[in-house]
């Protein structure tokens, strides 16, 4: 059986829901109605949201229009932005090519990048040299002390004239604390330079090929344009009416690929390598890692650093109280997040995820063996609207099982 596949298509009403019954064991139609209730209440004009466990069995719900203002229901083919859920493959390619013994984990990377260890340290209103190397694993555990200026640290602490470096300085040593940022940006770089491929061409051949993961692109292709959906924003509090974004379709193709953003992919898509992580790395025609690898990535790698200390995060404006997202449990792997509070949402305490800055999101429960992820299109990130549907959308999953 291909584990792709849906054997089961009910359609109540607008919305359409895909159902195998041993993942959904509650009534479909009662499930829907709740889910229909939610969106109703979310105010978004479009969701898709897909749960898969360990034999490919789904769950697909699947409401609103993908694009806003014509008459074409958005399914899990359509292509979405999904930002920082790039940063999960950039990580697994460069988790490859330490497999492969090309990479270590814990090795000085500044003869390998040196324009990132020559970027200096914010201290007051001083710069100073970096005394500590950065590691692979650094940059993986967001330990680097890199930030996104704005976003997770107040733009105001830097005002320099003549910056010639190729990032804005880092916030403390290597090691020492806990900055989510721009460190995944870095190890994109690190993976094209160390293959020779760009990320695009890396990704095809060892990540979304494999996989059949077929809508995902840097850059996609023309004869895809019309799967991309549409996007918007609430203003900068993310209380204001929902606006349109344009250009829906980019209007030129972009040569320097994000290892930290920039990925266009459907909900199928990313369901293909939730299913394989969920698996230990495995899929039907092979490994992308090994089991080994993967269990690392879901293991605390931040020891007792906290993730989310008081008056962190700079920018509530841009990030609907981004604190929301990780707590004093919460942890680091080495490409995602680890929730350590007990049964949150009903998943399992250790659940793995992170989301993207058009507001959506994954999570993988290697207890229950569940893997689930929904898509919006909206900014700022972090908005309790899809917060909201997609606990729903957990809570009634966690209920059928």
């Amino acid at each position: 059986m291909n584990p792709f596949a849906v054997l089961l298509l009910l359609v109540f009403c607008s919305c359409h829901l895909h159902a195998q019954a041993s993942l959904l064991s509650t009534d479909p139609e009662q499930f829907t109605s709740r889910m229909d209730a939610a969106f109703q209440l979310s105010e978004l004009p479009a969701v898709v949201a897909i749960a898969v466990d360990e034999k490919g069995n789904q769950i697909v719900y699947e409401k609103g229009n993908a694009i806003w203002d014509e008459d074409i229901p958005v399914d899990s083919d359509h292509i979405f932005r999904i930002a920082s859920m790039t940063k999960l493959l950039t990580s697994i390619a460069a988790l490859q090519l330490v497999e492969k013994d090309i990479l270590d984990l814990d090795e000085d990377l500044s003869g390998l990048m040196p324009e990132m260890a020559a970027i200096p340290i914010l201290q007051g209103d001083s710069l100073i040299p970096a005394k500590k190397p950065v590691t692979l694993r650094h940059l993986l555990t967001h330990t680097a002390g890199f930030g996104y200026y704005g976003y997770t640290v107040d733009p105001a602490l830097f005002k320099h004239e003549n910056w010639s470096y190729d990032d804005k300085p880092r916030l403390f040593e290597s090691g020492t604390d806990f900055l989510y940022g721009t460190s995944t940006d870095w190890v994109g770089k690190l993976v094209e330079k160390i293959s020779g491929l760009s990320l695009e061409t890396y990704f095809k051949a060892n990540i979304t090929g494999p996989l059949q993961m077929n809508s995902t692109f840097f850059n996609v292709p023309d004869s895809l344009y019309h799967r991309i959906v549409s996007r918007g924003h609430r203003g900068a509090s993310g209380k204001e009416d929902l606006v349109e974004l344009t250009p829906r379709i980019p209007e030129q193709p972009i040569t320097s690929f994000n290892g930290g953003g920039g990925l266009f992919s459907s909900p199928a898509d990313y369901t293909k390598l939730l299913l394989c992580l969920l698996n230990k790395g495995r899929f039907p025609g092979g490994r992308i890692l090994t089991e080994d690898t993967v269990n690392k990535m879901i293991t605390n790698h931040v020891g007792d650093i906290s993730l989310n200390p008081a008056g962190r995060y700079a920018a509530p404006g841009s990030c609907c109280d981004f604190n929301e997202l990780m707590d004093a449990k919460s942890k680091w792997g080495l490409a995602f997040m680890i929730d350590n509070s007990p049964e949150s949402y009903g998943r399992s305490k250790g659940t793995v995820g992170w989301g993207g800055y058009y507001n959506t999101y994954f999570f993988i429960d290697y207890k229950k063996g569940i893997a689930a992820s929904i898509y919006t299109q909206h900014i700022p990130f972090n908005h309790p609207s899809t917060r909201a549907l997609f606990r729903q959308f957990s809570e009634l999953l966690y209920t059928s099982n």
